[in-house]
């Protein structure tokens, strides 16, 4: 079986969210159960070519999409260690600038329908001219949506996945938008209650087979909970081709063992080095050095969906509790400035750091006690998973990947602190609840072990998704 995984972005060359770790990790833990797999994704403006050695092949194609044409060449990724190849399509005029989604105010590029239209237009043309072999193609998100149905219009024989990762972006297009597209595929579009089109509903409809990020995501959206009618009216009409697979994390980047960012290392047999990594922690964010009080870290997109109004709520009554916080992350700017005057008002108990810094992120998920991620909702959610693996214990929402990989505290029982419904009592009672189990050390410690015991590694997600392959 050769496999060709379509994405927008894959990490360590281009990274906007989650998608990028699956690309990036995914096609590698497939290639022991399959003949090939190929990676497909864009050559954007800041990958830097020299320092991932990434070469030119020599093919060359050009797409015509209304009035314009667009020519494209192909890169490949030579790294003797990879079992997956990965291609590279250059365009300099839609990927040769900085950013992949956005400017860099952070607003939407004005001709990404154009950009990942092509994307996927190429993607065609490499399969159709033989380029790359695929007898399945793995699609992820709206960028890919519409590969399902522009490959009903050749005469091969692929048949496809379609992953979504997140629900909430659709790729929505206009009908002047679809003088890009070939005219065959127009008349089999689905508009939406909007009179326009979504190339994810687009990509749920066609493709052979929908999988989402964890099964409790894929109920949600089976259920309609947070989908409106006309989507909810796709989904129900894909129920007998969808499923849910937990995505799987890099347990060779994120290990506690020999995590090249942080200045201790443990594990779950020998445990000591985290105490000494929540000092690092305590001493590199300005907090007090009190390893005795409990600390909450968080690692996230600053959106009222990761369910900041109701932390930025709950900040005063802790502290006074006795417990600390460190946040990392940025968004919202009515968030940002919650947080920073939180820091204000609590010298030496809050810390926060507004932006991208990889070494702490590491330095949070090995020193903090808690890990505190109470999304309204989640499809997946990889920072719990990390967590696990540091043993820094997990405060989640029962919401989808979260209620999968996170079991709620029964004294012998469960990995994590797991509340529901998504409401501010809900959450300040599981926070105590927290609380109190860490003042038992020997409690702890048992849900420490418990906790680094969980295995989310991609060898297990990769096994379901080869099952699902070969179905």
């Amino acid at each position: 079986m050769n496999l060709v995984f379509v994405s927008a972005e894959a990490a360590p060359f281009s990274k906007a969210g989650g998608l990028a770790d699956v690309a990036g990790s995914l096609p590698e833990a497939l290639t022991p159960y399959l003949d090939s797999v190929t990676t497909i994704t864009p050559l954007y403006g800041q990958i830097d070519t020299e320092k991932h050695n990434i070469l030119a092949t020599g093919e060359r194609g050009h797409i015509d999409m209304g009035e314009e044409t667009f020519h494209y060449a192909l890169h490949q990724l030579n790294d003797p260690d990879a079992t997956a190849h990965v291609i590279f399509i250059e365009c300099a005029p839609l990927f040769g600038r900085q950013g992949i989604y956005t400017k860099a105010n952070g607003e939407g590029f004005d001709d990404n329908n154009i950009r990942y239209f092509f994307f996927q237009l190429v993607v065609l043309d490499v399969l159709t001219r033989g380029i790359v072999k695929a007898d399945l193609l793995h699609c992820n998100d709206h960028h890919t949506g519409l590969l399902p149905l522009l490959l009903k219009d050749t005469d091969l024989s692929t048949r496809t996945v379609f992953t979504i990762h997140n629900f909430l972006y659709h790729g929505h297009f206009s009908v002047a938008d679809c003088a890009n597209l070939p005219d065959g595929i127009v008349k089999h579009l689905t508009r939406t209650q909007w009179d326009n089109f979504s190339a994810l509903l687009e990509g749920i409809d066609h493709s052979d087979v929908v999988t989402t990020v964890s099964p409790g995501y894929a109920k949600e959206l089976i259920e309609g909970i947070n989908v409106d009618a006309h989507s909810h009216t796709i989904l129900q009409r894909a129920i007998h081709k969808f499923s849910g697979i937990v995505n799987g994390i890099d347990t060779s980047y994120w290990n506690p063992e020999k995590d090249q960012y942080t200045p201790h290392h443990y594990s779950a047999e020998n445990i000591h080095g985290k105490m000494d990594n929540k000092l690092a922690l305590l001493k590199e964010t300005g907090l007090d050095a009190d390893t005795d009080a409990p600390l909450f870290g968080s690692i996230s997109r600053l959106v009222e969906n990761k369910g900041f109004p109701l932390i930025v709520d709950l900040l005063d009554e802790f502290v006074a509790l006795g417990a600390k916080f460190v946040f990392l992350g940025s968004g919202d700017p009515v968030i940002t400035d919650q947080l920073q005057s939180a820091q204000q008002k609590h010298p030496g108990r809050i810390a926060f750091d507004a932006g991208f810094n990889e070494p702490l992120a590491h330095l949070i998920e090995a020193g903090s006690d808690i890990f505190l991620m109470p999304s309204r909702f989640e499809p997946c959610g990889l920072n719990q998973l990390y967590s696990l693996r540091y043993g820094t214990i997990p405060l989640v929402n029962r919401t989808g990947g979260l209620g999968d990989t996170v079991s709620d505290y029964k004294g012998n029982d469960g990995t994590g602190f797991v509340f529901e419904p998504y409401e501010l009592d809900a959450l300040r009672n599981a926070m105590k609840r927290t609380l109190q189990v860490f003042k038992s050390e020997d409690q702890w410690s048992s849900l420490i072990q418990r906790a680094m015991a969980e295995d989310f590694s991609w060898d297990q997600s990769a096994k379901q998704y080869y099952n699902l392959y070969k179905s």
